[in-house]
């Protein structure tokens, strides 16, 4: 999800979005661009709210499962989320193109929020259908709110602060969402999501109301840059799977049973947010330092390489101070290479719906396949798939510096 995500970042620090339908004033325009961050972030908080939940609400069935059973269901819970932005996130955005972009975003934030309140009230088939609509509004909402604020231009470096900015958005929504239904749990225990689908619901109330740029505003005209090669554009693509599948894997390992017994709820609920925390500041740091733009190669094998050992060590760790060091690190290096992929993966046009549903359906890919690897996996031998995506990390990180050639001039003109 990521090259999307980051694809239209760039417009929030510059403020000003293209003239809003049916008026041109400034501050419509900059309160749209904060009421699109906060929907990225409510989509993102859509993914995340429910995994710590997703143990008990399995086990909440009246035939108990067996310890197979049980974690094939929460891995296949956690999957079918992505799984859904992968399969749809294309056709919304093949459908923007071909009418109001502003319709669908609006429906989509509506469904999640109705995806999101039954949870908790209803068996286990029906919560299958209630992570498929989540998924399938995700990926309407987190495309579309990027198409509305690229159309804005600017510089490399200043559209890599965008970027940066946009992407530290998602990832707050990662932060909040376990956090948020740890608070709804409390308050209605039968309902965990409840809080989260009713701020999704104010979100997309306020959208209704609120003029949102239409389709066709001002491009990037005068850049001349190129695409990527495909090539690189191919290991590219391939890393952003590997960093969303290597995170993916430690949270779903998180969840499914552990030799020395399983974590509770709560203990979950607070990794996951120190993951999100730590995509965060990985986003706040990537700020400080121009290395996105003059040695992204650099970065993004130094981030391969650290998602690469927190993988291999996870599985031997004991300690909750360990564990959550390991998390903090997998959740750093995995959003920096998401900003690194999706920042060099786009183009230099004005990106469409469509390519943008692509580049989220990519970002989803590794996010489906490392639980559903998991899921398929016998009981504990969970740890070979993270292993086996260290691997691949490793490969990877050999390979991008051969594929991935930057000229010295194309680095100065970005500068």
């Amino acid at each position: 999800m990521v090259v999307n995500r980051a694809a239209a970042s760039g417009r929030l620090r510059n403020g000003p979005n293209p003239p809003a339908e049916g008026g041109g004033e400034s501050g419509t325009r900059s309160r749209s661009s904060i009421l699109l961050l906060f929907a990225v972030a409510a989509a993102s908080a859509g993914q995340t709210a429910i995994l710590a939940f997703l143990p008990s609400l399995v086990d909440d069935g009246q035939v108990p499962l067996s310890l197979r059973a049980h974690d094939f269901h929460v891995a296949s819970l956690s999957a079918a989320h992505p799984i859904a932005a992968l399969l749809f996130a294309p056709l919304w955005g093949w459908l923007a193109g071909r009418m109001d972009y502003r319709v669908i975003l609006r429906a989509a934030l509506i469904v999640l929020a109705l995806a999101l309140a039954p949870v908790g009230a209803v068996p286990l088939p029906a919560l299958y259908l209630l992570r498929v609509l989540a998924g399938m509004s995700a990926a309407a909402i987190i495309p579309l709110a990027l198409l509305s604020t690229s159309f804005a231009g600017g510089g490399r470096t200043e559209q890599a602060m965008h970027f940066t900015w946009l992407t530290a958005f998602v990832f707050l929504g990662d932060l909040s969402g376990p956090l948020l239904a740890e608070v709804s749990g409390v308050v209605f225990p039968r309902a965990p999501l409840l809080v989260v689908s009713a701020l999704v619901a104010v979100i997309a109330l306020l959208m209704v109301f609120m003029r949102l740029p239409a389709r066709g505003g001002a491009g990037s005209g005068g850049d001349d840059r190129k695409a990527p090669p495909l090539a690189t554009t191919s290991i590219l693509l391939l890393i952003t799977v590997v960093g969303g599948g290597g995170l993916a894997a430690l949270h779903v390992s998180l969840l499914v049973s552990r030799a020395e017994g399983s974590l509770t709820r709560e203990t979950i609920a607070w990794m996951l947010s120190l993951c999100g925390l730590a995509m965060l500041a990985a986003q706040l740091f990537h700020t400080r330092i121009s290395w996105l733009v003059t040695a992204p190669r650099l970065l993004a094998c130094l981030t391969l390489a650290l998602l690469a050992a927190s993988l291999f060590v996870f599985p031997y760790g004991s300690s909750m101070v360990g564990i959550a060091g390991l998390i903090v690190a997998a959740g750093w290096s995995s959003a920096s290479l998401r900003l690194v992929t999706s920042f060099w993966i786009s183009g230099p046009a004005v990106l469409s719906g469509w390519k943008l549903g692509l580049q989220h359906a990519a970002a989803s890919i590794g996010q489906a396949l490392a639980p559903i690897a998991i899921a398929l996996a016998e009981p504990g031998k969970q740890s070979l798939i993270l292993q086996g995506i260290g691997w691949v990390s490793i490969l990877l990180l050999v390979a991008l510096p051969l594929v991935w050639r930057l000229r010295s001039d194309s680095i100065k003109a970005t500068a």
